[in-house]
């Protein structure tokens, strides 16, 4: 907490700048987001204000003994006639590593203050400390007349509860209530992080608990029904309570979207409403894999995970279940930070295979076969399937590029289809064909007994292909020595 003023209860704060992920559009300008909700204590409508302050858009420091970024942030709040609340405007200044300066890259900067009832104006200003240049935003705040039904909808990418022994916010989540979230000027949801949280308080004047009912919707810009949630029942304490929870957008197509909270309570129903975006699965993870080998890979595994956000270190776990147990990763959601970059440290210790030398090749491997898989092997533009989850990424990932490879165009009624060979270590090969014509090749045959093949994978081929493919591995698919099923 930075200062603490007597008018209007005034709290102006500034988190250590928490790198997150960049907006699909516009990512190069300051964002602010404004959330109210009401004290009846006080009469008071409260109002924290988040904004992200693109690192993109800062100059390397000369003067500080090491090259760091260096931006002041100045905040006014003026009534309607334009005079400020404060005695003078609220000023902090950051100091970020040079290494944070990624594509998409961002620190985050709160303030909380409270208004009466009227219309004011939050001004925000971060000026640049090696070059100048300034970047400006504000947005209009109406303090509440009255009791609202519900404050504003405050959208998260992470949202947990607070234990008995984990009630301390973790570097980049706020506390509100019982709730640990990590707030944002716009939420963007990835296809590797695909929930949206979402959080408001609602008040009542009656003196008893209330019955209700909840639906959550998304909407597009243009205001059409994406999806919509069946109303579900909820019940306030009285004077009100907090509605919470996560909605799972897996699927959603590339965009900006509206994601709408409708409570309906005592006959009175209140809606409210906040943007997010839906990122493209190739932006994704070209700033994934940006973002991660910022120190690019030539570093020990504990460097190389320790300069990690929550959202990074999720994404770098998701693609270990392709060569971890189910056992190990069981856990892995409900860590902690610090406990996921513990974990991932550990994995890949015990895969190290020349522990003597300062990097881990296999996890530099590992992740180069994740990105050249979600380059080349990338499916579909609605679902956003990432390429290491299709058959042929999989295997990409898991053995590298294949030793020989066969790959042939429609011939007659057979689809397109690739052969792959392995010959290192124990011979392996898989057989994959597109039956789609838009590159969803899925696995149809294989002698890796961890791997599925598909009974009538002749049929899918045909007899041509068969004996092609036969002919390529030297295996007589038809009954000879080594033949296949």
């Amino acid at each position: 907490m930075r200062c603490m003023l007597n008018l209007l209860a005034v709290i102006a704060l500034a988190t250590p700048a928490v790198p997150l992920t960049a907006q699909v559009q516009d990512q190069d300008t300051l964002k602010l987001r404004t959330v109210r909700y009401y004290r009846a204590a006080e009469g008071q409508t409260r109002v924290r204000a988040f904004f992200e302050v693109p690192y993109s858009r800062l100059q390397a420091a000369a003067a500080t003994a090491e090259p760091q970024l260096v931006y002041t942030v100045t905040a006014r709040v003026l009534d309607s006639s334009g005079l400020s609340l404060l005695p003078e405007p609220q000023t902090w200044t950051q100091h970020v590593a040079v290494e944070m300066k990624v594509p998409g890259a961002v620190g985050l900067e709160m303030m909380e203050f409270g208004v009466t009832p009227g219309s004011y104006t939050l001004e925000i200003e971060v000026r640049d400390s090696a070059s100048g240049a300034t970047l400006t935003k504000s947005a209009t705040i109406k303090g509440y007349d009255s009791i609202p039904p519900a404050s504003d909808l405050l959208l998260s990418p992470s949202m947990r509860v607070a234990g008995a022994t984990d009630s301390v916010p973790a570097p980049g989540e706020i506390r509100w209530g019982n709730t640990l979230l990590v707030p944002t000027a716009e939420l963007r949801v990835t296809p590797l992080r695909t929930t949206a949280f979402y959080f408001m308080e609602t008040y009542t004047t009656s003196d008893a608990e209330a019955a209700g009912t909840m639906s959550v919707a998304v909407t597009n810009e243009a205001g059409g029904n994406i999806l919509k949630t069946a109303p579900e029942p909820i019940r306030l304490a009285p004077g009100g309570g907090i509605v919470k929870g996560r909605l799972d957008l897996d699927g959603l197509p590339e965009g900006r979207y509206w994601l709408k909270v409708e409570v309906g309570v005592n006959g009175t129903t209140s809606e409210r409403s906040a943007p997010f975006t839906m990122a493209g699965l190739q932006e994704t993870m070209a700033q994934v894999q940006m973002a991660a080998p910022r120190m690019p890979g030539q570093v020990s595994d504990e460097q190389y995970f320790a300069a990690m956000d929550e959202a990074q270190l999720d994404s770098m776990a998701e693609p270990l279940q392709l060569i971890a147990s189910g056992r190990e990763l069981r856990n892995f959601k409900e860590l902690t930070v610090s406990a996921k970059r513990r974990f991932l440290t550990d994995f890949w210790g015990k895969l190290d295979q020349t522990p003597e030398t300062p990097v881990n090749e296999e996890r530099i491997r590992f992740y180069g076969a994740v990105a050249y898989a979600n380059d080349q092997y990338r499916v579909g533009r609605g679902d956003q399937e990432p390429g290491w989850k299709t058959d042929r990424g999989r295997i990409y990932t898991k053995y590298g590029a294949p030793d020989d490879r066969l790959r042939r165009v429609p011939t007659g009624e057979a689809p397109p289809y690739e052969v792959w060979r392995y010959t290192r270590g124990r011979s392996r090969y898989y057989i994959f064909a597109d039956q789609t014509g838009f590159g969803a090749f899925k696995l149809i045959q294989t002698n890796d007994n961890r791997e599925n093949g598909l009974p009538h994978w002749r049929e899918i081929i045909t007899e041509y292909g068969v004996r092609d493919a036969g002919l390529f591995l030297g295996v007589d698919f038809y009954g000879g020595p080594g033949a296949g099923s």
